[in-house]
């Protein structure tokens, strides 16, 4: 009995991870019959998958991979590729944007408290290492990539920021709500606050040849969707 209630507890606090914040925003938003994010395809990724010759055979995996729209538009266009997200609501809501077309390619699945048992050729991850802000946070989820990765695979990163702003969110507050605009419908709504954390360029760089991870290219991008500017890279072990 002590042993289950100390299970219980465990998850409880697992459960109340200031990260997972966005699943409560993700209910929200979709109970007024909208989207939080746009849904137009992020063009960087295609870039990156054309420039560094990533085929439809190659396996490909979406690291948050929200309401889906990278993935399903990769899945559309007959790439092999699973988006993980640890909001059942946002893999939840990919099944049914999809048309339930690619039910066994979303997994809802935290990758700071688990690893797949599988290896892959491309990773791409738009903007979910800016919701970490505990560095152990971080930690796992570029030591994630790292092992998730074959030899010769290639995994690309984008984070919010110029390369110069430094910001931090209080993360006891993400689970709060604030009056937010939704880009969809420009209207007011009240929504989790979630977290976010922004780094600068010699931190984000340090936190990656930190975990044992090569720097092959780096850029700042505004056409990364409903961000203003992102400093992106691409890694390899």
């Amino acid at each position: 009995m002590l042993l289950k209630l100390c299970c219980d507890i465990f998850k409880m606090v697992i459960d109340m991870d200031y990260y997972k914040a966005y699943d409560k925003r993700y209910k929200q938003v979709h109970d007024k019959n909208t989207l939080w994010f746009s849904f137009i395809p992020t063009l960087e990724v295609m870039d990156v998958i054309n420039k560094y010759d990533i085929s439809k055979d190659s396996k490909i995996l979406e690291v948050g991979c929200g309401e889906g729209r990278d993935a399903i538009y990769l899945l559309s266009q007959g790439y092999n590729v699973l988006g993980v997200d640890s909001s059942k609501e946002a893999i939840k809501k990919c099944n049914e944007l999809s048309n339930y077309l690619y039910k066994d390619k979303f997994k809802e699945f935290d990758i700071i408290n688990a690893k797949l048992a599988e290896k892959f050729d491309f990773i791409y991850s738009i903007s979910v290492l800016s919701t970490l802000i505990d560095d152990y946070h971080r930690r796992m989820f570029l030591k994630f990539i790292k092992e998730h990765l074959t030899d010769r695979g290639y995994a690309f990163i984008t984070v919010i920021g110029d390369g110069e702003e430094r910001y931090s969110s209080d993360k006891d507050l993400a689970f709060d709500d604030i009056k937010k605009i939704n880009v969809n419908t420009n209207e007011e709504m009240d929504i989790a606050s979630t977290s976010c954390r922004i780094v600068d360029w010699d931190s984000f760089l340090k936190e990656i040849t930190e975990c044992g991870l090569k720097v092959k290219d780096k850029w700042v991008s505004d056409r990364i969707p409903d961000f203003s500017l992102s400093m992106c890279v691409v890694v390899g072990k």
